[in-house]
């Protein structure tokens, strides 16, 4: 049995990595994070946020994607201890 721990997106610490567990948008926003990489079981690593916390830059199947931290909060992420 694995144990995962899951949280959204904008949790991940600067350097922390996590899997793509869900994404919890509809519409056009959710097909622009897929068509982006953004699917069940792709590795995401936080690489650097903004001075003001917003937006955060991270690491998707080798391109740098920067997201809104409101756009993110609807990604939900699992990191396995």
């Amino acid at each position: 049995m694995r144990n995962e721990t899951f949280f959204p997106l904008p949790d991940l610490p600067e350097g922390g990595q996590a899997r793509v567990r869900a994404l919890h948008l509809s519409g056009g926003m959710r097909r622009r994070l897929q068509d982006l990489g953004l699917v069940a079981g792709t590795r995401v690593t936080c690489l650097q946020r903004a001075a003001s916390g917003d937006p955060t830059a991270y690491l998707i199947r080798g391109a740098v994607i920067a997201l809104r931290n409101t756009d993110a909060a609807q990604v939900e992420v699992g990191v396995s201890p």
